[in-house]
Parts: C-alpha cells; structure tokens; sequence
C-alpha cells in the first residue's frame, strides 16, 4: 500500500465525533510548498490538492462527508489554487507524485484546464495524478452560470476533451456544452497516452462514469467512522462495467482518501471505543490500513487530522506517519485484481 497526503491548500483538517472540517488559516500560513517537502522527504507517495473557486457566505449543500449537513468550509475561507501550488511544488520537489482530489470538471473551460495540468506534467516530468469529479456545492455552480443539474454531463464531456487534447495533434469536438475544431494543444503531457485520470465519486453513477471514462475511482472516507468497506457495491458495479467494455481490473486503480492521526498509547484518542478510522497508535493505523486493503484500495491519501490548527503539527504528523507507517503499510497488499502501480 502507497500512503499519499491530502494537501493543506485549503486550511488544516480537523474532525469532531460526527464530521470533517477543515479550517481556515491565512494564506501565507499555509506553507504548502514545505509541507510537499516534507512529505517528499519522509516517503509519501503523493500529495492530493483540493478544489473550490469561491465560497458562499451561506449553503444549504452538505459536504460529502458530514451527513449531518455541516460545513466543512467556513463562509470566509482562504484557499490557495491548486494547479498554481502544484507548479511551485513540482519546482521543489523530485519524486512526489502530484493529484487533484478533486478537480472539479464543470467549473471551468476544459481547454483551459487541459493547458494548465499538461503544463503541471511536463513541469513534475510526468507526476501529474488526475482526479476528477462534478462537484457537489450548487451554489459554487451558481456563481459560476452553471447549471448545477447539468453538472455530470458536463464532466463527460470535460474529460473527453482533456484526453483529445493530450492525445491529439490537432483537437475536434462537438458537443452539447463545448464544441470546436481543429485547435492545437501543446506541449502534450510527459505521460502517454496522458496521465491516470481518477474519478472521484461515491454513487453508482459516479462509479459507472469512472469505469466507462477513467483509469481508476477515488471515493472519500473522511467521517470519522468510516467503514473501508462500505463502497463494495461500487466496486462491483465497476468491475461489471471494465467487463462489459473489455477492460480488465488490472488496469484500473482503486484508492481512497480519509483522516489520519498518528498517538501515544496513553492518548485518550487511542483509548476511545469505538476509535476513528486511521487514529490512534501506529498498529492501530496500521490495523486499519489493513481493512481498506482488504477492501481492495492499495492507495490510501491521508488527510491529517490537526486540531491546534497550526502547519508546524502538520509536520510532525508528517514524520510520524513517515517513520512509523510509511514503512510497513509498503508490505500490506490490497485485495482483488485492481491495479496498484499507479
């Protein structure tokens, strides 16, 4: 198992009995660029930049981890642009790989996004990780004129787009939201035929348009009981649709992201009955790291879990995870055929 990190661009992660938050810092806080290094630095495979353009001051659009309907955003949030952080991370930094978790697809012109992260790829020499998803704040999408019914189509056609654009010499297409003939766009990726392209979702929607579009599927276990388990349906839905299609699984990765807090034995989180999924001392992060390769995912992003609020606790998660778990979760194997040298 890879273990990768969810990146702090947009505030540090934290999380009460019921739901995930992510609090917002300043900016010029956020340190993104020496959080990279430091996880490049202590073993994590991958760092995962999430995606918003704006913020309303008020939603009625539940997060999709907190059931309860809480924000996980606060309504004056500070967000750095992930495909901006990405460059300057692939600047000072070597081997980490570099993931959107997720780029919303609709929110912007798909030419316009093909040009950026092909930019990210031959910047990193070909580390770019491709998440994509449609998105789930419609007031985000009002802001923005667009539909928010219209969302999933869109990202269809968004990702088709992107992978004629890193493909193809010159770019055609014709469809119900964009259309276009004979554009250059280059350079192309480092990566061929483009890079893995990850849908993030948690319906069997999401999961069928990850099997008929995309390279792997990326759904979120950031409550804190999650259940590693709890998406085999999709998984099934997705193996059925790679075998209809002529796909093998082999193919196709499985990965998933959830929150992460390394303890001492005598911490009270470490104690707790029931615990947090991923809390707790290094064999019991362990432990259940193990569930979610039995559950078939081989990369699990770590969002870490940082109460203080503040990047230097970050960093020291960091190193703890690097020193205690990092090591060990490499000789734990994910169950069924999905790929996992992603």
């Amino acid at each position: 198992m890879k273990i990768g990190l969810y990146a702090n661009t947009h505030g540090i992660g934290y999380r009460d009995d019921v739901n995930n938050y992510t609090r917002s810092i300043p900016g010029q806080l956020l340190k993104p660029v020496e959080v990279a290094q430091t996880a490049e630095h202590c073993g994590f495979h991958s760092m995962w930049f999430p995606d918003h353009v704006c913020m309303p001051s008020e939603t009625s659009s539940a997060h999709i981890a907190n059931q309860t309907g809480a924000r996980s955003y606060s309504p004056r949030h500070e967000m750095l642009d992930a495909a901006v952080v990405m460059g300057a991370v692939a600047a000072a930094t070597s081997e980490l790989k570099l993931g959107t978790s997720v780029l919303v697809a609709p929110y912007r012109q798909p030419l316009s996004d093909a040009r950026q992260f092909a930019t990210v790829d031959v910047l990193s020499g070909g580390r770019l990780l491709f998440g994509v998803g449609a998105g789930w704040m419609a007031e985000e999408f009002d802001a923005l004129g667009i539909d928010f019914a219209e969302r999933g189509k869109r990202t269809v056609e968004c990702i088709e787009i992107y992978k004629r654009s890193w493909r193809q010499d010159f770019v055609s297409f014709d469809g119900e939201y964009y259309s276009f003939a004979n554009i250059s766009m280059d350079p192309k990726p480092l990566q061929e035929p483009h890079p893995p392209i990850i849908y993030g979702g948690v319906s069997p929607l999401g999961a069928r348009r990850a099997a008929t579009y995309c390279d792997g599927f990326y759904p979120v276990f950031l409550d804190p009981f999650a259940d590693p388990h709890r998406h085999s349906d999709l998984q099934n839905i997705i193996a059925e649709e790679l075998q209809a299609q002529g796909r093998r699984t082999s193919e196709f990765i499985m990965m998933a992201a959830t929150t992460m807090r390394v303890t001492d034995q005598n911490d009270a989180l470490a104690q707790e009955t029931p615990r947090k999924i991923c809390t707790g001392t290094p064999e019991q992060v362990l432990e259940d790291l193990e569930k979610f390769a039995r559950a078939g995912y081989s990369l699990v992003v770590a969002k870490m879990d940082c109460p203080s609020g503040e990047v230097q606790e970050i960093l020291e998660q960091l190193g703890r995870v690097g020193q205690d778990i990092i090591p060990e979760s490499a000789g734990i194997e994910a169950s069924g055929d999905w790929r996992t040298d992603i």
